[in-house]
């Protein structure tokens, strides 16, 4: 197919070359003009963006250079192909001359040059025209930073800085024993308010959201756009209980808290999914599968919803009170809840014992009793025990 396409534009570009003649400019432009009417960094992401010639050229060419895309296309297309928001006419122009510099190049060099390196080419005449010094446009390291690792438009952390995160975070909580959320959110039906209201107003839509999960947020979190209408946060040191209470919260603020469009408030909510670590999974492509199965029951339910990912393992946490440990309430405490003494209540049975059943992924496990609020012991009931690393003992859990 990409052959294909390589000969139909090869054509194309030998005809045009061939038919339009000198004095329409084509072959000799003003290029301080022509750094008027485009928009360079459009130009600079396409040139140094992670998208191939040749899916660039595809898009393009389905888009068409002139009036055969509807009004929105444009606009659409150089926030897919270089993360940028621009006025549909802006982003239009700039295509244009982009592809009318592609063919420039290409009669010249008598072969297609690919549009990446017709994009580079195109920024350097122009900057050269309207004398722009190298110094003027050199960027710190700490701009190059944000390039690499930021979303341009919601300015949070991108997919790649988060998946680097993601992991070291991962590898940190896996080595020093403690617990990590993640939390998927997802706006629901964002292409039908993309159809209804244009994608200017999807944009304000995404940077709404970013704006209510970076204020809910703790310095420590990371929020990150994972992708098109879905964010995502990372929890370091927060337990499942803790990560749900935040879901529910970003959810509420989300759908009280309207986007203004044109004028007109409109209404959006969210969809979120929710997962933590080791108790939903033991590396960080379980927790990311895990935690987007729970996105997906949130939309699957209905959407404006919360879900927290449910291993299919249980275990159930028993105690049986005796004169040596008289009880009304106890908890369990675990490498599974971060130690909570406050979260896990065993409850009263029929039988006078206190049980729990807990949703644990498969494996092993370190908890302790907490009675009445205070005296820790390991599970009597249990005997593997393995020490706690300060002259006590943990009893074992062992999930299958």
């Amino acid at each position: 197919m990409f052959d294909a396409l390589r000969h139909r534009t090869w054509r194309e570009i030998r005809i045009c070359a061939s038919v339009v003649p000198m004095s329409q400019g084509l072959l000799q432009p003003d290029y301080r003009q022509e750094g008027k009417d485009v928009d360079v960094k459009l130009l600079r992401g396409l040139a140094f963006g992670g998208h191939r010639s040749v899916e660039i050229q595809l898009l393009l060419d389905s888009v068409g250079s002139t009036t055969g895309g509807q009004a929105s296309d444009h606009q659409a297309l150089a926030l897919l192909l270089a993360d940028i928001s621009l006025p549909n006419d802006e982003a239009r122009r700039t295509f244009e001359k982009l592809a009318q510099h592609q063919q420039r190049l290409s009669a010249g060099a008598g072969r297609l040059v690919g549009i990446k390196a017709a994009a580079l080419d195109f920024v350097e005449l122009i900057e050269r025209a309207l004398n722009v010094r190298d110094d003027e446009h050199s960027l710190t390291y700490r701009q190059l930073a944000q390039l690499a690792f930021s979303d341009h438009l919601t300015n949070l952390a991108n997919f790649r800085y988060f998946d680097q995160r993601f992991h070291e975070e991962i590898k940190r909580a896996d080595r020093y024993r403690k617990l990590i959320s993640l939390i998927l959110v997802d706006l629901d039906h964002f292409k039908r308010f993309n159809d209804t209201h244009g994608h200017l107003a999807g944009n304000k839509a995404l940077e709404h959201i970013a704006e209510q999960l970076r204020a809910n947020a703790r310095e420590i979190d990371l929020v990150a756009r994972f992708g098109g209408e879905e964010f995502a946060i990372l929890l370091p040191e927060t337990s499942k209980h803790e990560a749900g209470i935040l879901s529910e919260r970003i959810r509420q603020t989300v759908e009280t808290k309207s986007v203004e469009v044109s004028g007109k408030a409109q209404r959006i909510t969210v969809s979120v999914g929710f997962a933590t670590f080791p108790r939903d999974a033991h590396t960080a492509t379980e927790l990311l599968e895990h935690t987007d199965q729970a996105l997906y029951k949130s939309k699957e339910n209905g959407r404006n919803r919360v879900t927290a990912f449910e291993p299919p393992s249980t275990f159930t946490f028993q105690f049986r009170p005796d004169h040596a440990h008289p009880a009304h309430l106890v908890h369990v405490v675990g490498d599974f809840n971060g130690w909570s003494t406050n979260v896990d209540a065993l409850r009263h049975d029929s039988d006078g014992a206190l049980r729990l059943m807990l949703r644990l992924t498969p494996g092993v496990y370190e908890y302790k009793f907490v009675i009445n609020g205070s005296h820790y012991i390991p599970d009597p009931g249990n005997p593997q025990t393995v020490s706690d690393g300060f002259g006590g003992l943990n009893s074992v859990a062992v999930v299958k």
